[in-house]
């Protein structure tokens, strides 16, 4: 009896669980902004904590935090991934410049500016050709 009813949990958590890898593809970013903190952390010992602002093709911004220091290079091309859908709360993974995957919390979302972005579509104005 007791088998039976182990063996009925053990199924029912099969079925029902969710894929590890649950996450979002692969998308390319650029880091444009780090700051770090002296915040406190209750189950931390260190209080040093880095946000790392990464820019999305799009023209997203996503901030991750983490209390270690990445070696990512400002203004360099990275790979970025979310584990869920990447609100905040949730967390994202990059790839740094020694390629390890590195996990940050996402701690803000920045939507694109639309001005800069119906700029970056106009088409240039035509110099002058008077002659």
């Amino acid at each position: 009896m007791l088998r039976a009813v182990i063996l009925t949990i053990l199924l029912s958590q099969l079925v029902f669980a969710t894929p590890q890898d649950a996450s979002t593809p692969w998308q390319n970013s650029s880091l444009i902004k780090t700051s770090t903190v002296n915040e406190w952390c209750r189950h931390c010992p260190d209080w040093n904590q880095t946000s790392y602002s990464f820019k999305l093709d799009d023209g997203t911004v996503y901030v991750g935090q983490t209390h270690k220091k990445l070696d990512v290079m400002v203004n360099g091309h990275t790979k970025l991934r979310f584990e869920k859908d990447g609100h905040v709360g949730d967390y994202m993974h990059i790839i740094d410049d020694g390629g390890q995957d590195k996990k940050l919390k996402v701690i803000e979302k920045i939507a694109p500016d639309p001005i800069l972005k119906q700029r970056a579509t106009e088409p240039l104005p035509q110099a002058n050709q008077h002659r």
